[in-house]
Parts: C-alpha cells; structure tokens; sequence
C-alpha cells in the first residue's frame, strides 16, 4: 500500500481507510483552539515564504482574544506587521524565510512589543505527550516548523489533537491550521514523528504568558 502524506489531511476517517485500512475509533479529543484560520496571503497582504511569520501572528492574536488584552491590535493584519519587523531583524525575507531556531526569539520579542512578558521555547527533541497533548489541554497553541515532507520547510500552528484507535493502535491526530488554504487541516502525528522516510525532523515551539 502506497504510503498516503502525513499532511493537508481533511477527512480523518478517510485518511485512517487509506493509510492504515479500517476507519478507526475516536478516543480521545482535546478541546480545540479558537484560532484565526486565514490563509497567509489574506493576513500579510501576499503571497511569500512567510508561514513562520504568519503563524507567530496567529498566536500572538489567540492570545488577544483569550485574555482581552487592549494592548494588542484587534486587527490581525497590523500584528503580522510589527512581527514581521522585529522578523526581519532576525534576518527574515521573502527570499529565504525565517530561519526556524529564531521563532521563539521573534514570539517572545513581538510580545515584549505590547508590555507582555512570555516565555517561548523551541523543542527539537519531542513528544506527543508533552509538546502537543499537554500544551493543547492548557489551552495554548503551538508552533510547529517541519523539515521534510509534505510540509517540508514549512511552519503551522497545531490548534487542537484526537485521538484514534485502529486495530488495537492509538494514532494521534494534529488539527493545523497551515496557512496555504483557510480552515483547518488535519496531521498524522505518528506518520510525522517515526517515520524517517517522511519526516521525524522539525521543532514545537510553545508559548506561556507570564
């Protein structure tokens, strides 16, 4: 059986059909995050190698909404322009992007820039459990950069996890907003982060508000 990507999933169920052959369970669902789910070309204005950028906007802006914080512009727009700016200082372009070790640095610096304080941290070493389920349960979202893949060279933002069971495996499900489209999408996290043919190489980058 041809192995299907491990991203741009829409159909949970049609995808477990494809890859792993039965539809499975749903086990478990983590309460998903209300985050923007714009494209990138409609938050920046254009279309460029600007997810990391984007998907530090988009976090910047769930947390406006999630503590009511005045301090922050309710238009999402304006955000991505002052992080793009402090971006550009960690040498972003349109050209090569950001390079993924100065996500962190750029999240905890564009906070800074509306008086918060937070605490963001890249983790090249991860775990489901640690990374996705435990981040997405304390309500914040994560920032996740991957290498190689369907997503190769790209930045998302994991919004929310299910869990499923098929034939007697549990297999994690990231609910993404990757920015190419609108909407959500869906990742395989088993697929992603032990199958080396597809990828196993990225980071999570989490938030805390201090």
């Amino acid at each position: 059986m041809k192995k299907k990507p491990y991203g741009g999933i829409l159909s949970i169920q049609h995808y477990l059909m494809e890859q792993y052959g039965k539809m499975g369970t749903m086990i478990k669902r983590g309460r998903p995050l209300s985050i923007n789910t714009d494209s990138m070309e409609t938050i920046s204005g254009r279309r460029t190698r600007n997810c990391s950028v984007v998907a530090v906007t988009r976090v910047i802006d769930y947390y406006r909404q999630k503590n009511e914080i005045q301090s922050i512009p309710s238009e999402i727009n304006i955000i991505y322009k002052k992080v793009e700016e402090i971006a550009e200082s960690y040498g972003y372009s349109d050209k090569h992007g950001t390079v993924p070790f100065f996500i962190s640095g750029i999240s905890r610096e564009a906070f800074k820039e509306y008086g918060i304080k937070a605490k963001c941290k890249g983790h090249y070493i991860f775990s489901f459990d640690r990374h996705i389920k435990k981040e997405i349960d304390s309500g914040r979202p994560v920032i996740m950069n991957i290498a190689r893949g369907f997503y190769k060279d790209h930045t998302i933002v994991v919004a929310g996890y299910s869990i499923w069971k098929v034939n007697g495996k549990e297999y994690p499900m990231l609910q993404v907003v990757d920015g190419w489209k609108s909407g959500f999408h869906y990742l395989d996290y088993e697929a992603f982060a032990k199958d080396i043919t597809q990828s196993i190489f990225g980071s999570f980058n989490t938030t805390y508000l201090k």
